[in-house]
């Protein structure tokens, strides 16, 4: 999949309104550029305050970085190798001067820097995501289509209907901690009241409602960008599940992304990396093609984040620890 004519820096994961939505009150956002001529490499990420890890306070003033929820990673318009190492020796010298001392990236699946691996410290694919080509015509989408999916539309077409714009977000949040609950779901997966009503007022993001009469059946929300859409968080009516409105939803959505001008619809992954992942299959049913996401680490002080994570080890001996770039967050 070609993606030389995507200009990212028009996507909304690299809008600093879509950033902001995640910094709280002890850290900040944390921007580096570095150019020669024409060149550029732009780096955003959050920058967090290193407190205490398992309870066990750090004395010494540290920090680290992480990509904000969803896709990232540094942002460049040259492939030329010898100016990338030149800008990435340039960023470590930056963020160790600041006592930083890691960065945890998860890359846009679109970005190719991360192709670049001898410019991190810890890369490796987390998962494959679901991409949706919108330039084909809706017959030719619908006919890759399974009979079922085909038959579920129909229906969900016939029954349901669409509106944009909730008048009221607090039934989203409402229905959205609901599946959150009902799928188990992390707590890195739940948001304070004021971060959909922020994310909804950033511009090119809509919610949409499947509608059964005046009842929310599904919702959720879309980014628009230039090139990409983006399937964001999305959440069902446990008591109208057998309506199917998550299928209305994305068939609607490809369709209004399409009329933006957009190429591309991204529906993302699975909850876990496993390839019968149950959300998978089911953005699986909408396109067979896929991207590998990456996620990566930049060790500015490698012997520090070595002895912040033994000591999370230190204070859960009885555990096996997962295998994470950033262990002493856990």
């Amino acid at each position: 999949m070609q993606n030389h004519s995507i200009d990212l820096s028009r996507d909304i994961y690299y809008q600093k309104p879509y950033s902001e939505l995640y910094i709280e009150d002890e850290c900040e956002l944390f921007d580096y550029v570095f150019k020669d001529g024409d060149k550029q490499v732009l780096f955003r990420s959050i920058k967090w305050p290193i407190k205490s890890v398992a309870g066990v306070p750090v004395k010494e003033e540290l920090y680290d970085l992480e990509t904000p929820y969803g896709y990232g990673g540094p942002l460049t318009n040259s492939d030329d190798e010898a100016f990338l190492q030149q800008a990435f020796e340039s960023y470590r010298r930056h963020c160790l001067a600041q006592n930083i001392v890691c960065e945890f990236i998860r890359f846009h699946p679109f970005n190719s820097v991360s192709q670049n691996k001898s410019l991190f410290d810890f890369i490796a694919q987390e998962r494959t995501v679901v991409v949706v080509d919108l330039a084909v015509s809706t017959e030719e989408r619908w006919a890759r289509y399974s009979k079922t999916t085909r038959n579920i539309l129909r229906k969900a077409h016939k029954k349901l209907h669409k509106h944009v714009g909730s008048q009221d977000l607090d039934k989203f949040i409402r229905l959205y901690e609901e599946t959150m609950d009902k799928n188990a779901a992390a707590d890195f997966y739940y948001f304070k009241p004021d971060y959909f009503e922020k994310l909804a007022a950033i511009d090119g993001v809509e919610l949409v409602e499947a509608m059964l009469d005046d009842e929310v059946v599904s919702s959720g929300f879309f980014m628009h960008g230039n090139d990409i859409s983006h399937y964001h968080l999305s959440a069902n009516n446990q008591a109208y599940l057998r309506e199917n409105g998550n299928y209305l939803l994305l068939d609607y959505a490809f369709e209004q992304a399409k009329e933006k001008g957009c190429r591309w619809m991204m529906l993302g992954g699975g909850r876990t990396s496993d390839e019968n992942d149950s959300l998978f299959k089911f953005k699986a049913k909408f396109s067979d093609q896929n991207l590998p996401f990456y996620i990566a680490g930049i060790d500015f002080m490698p012997e520090i984040r070595a002895r912040l994570n033994k000591l999370w080890q230190e204070q859960h001996q009885n555990e096996t620890a997962p295998r994470l770039f950033q262990l002493y967050r856990k």
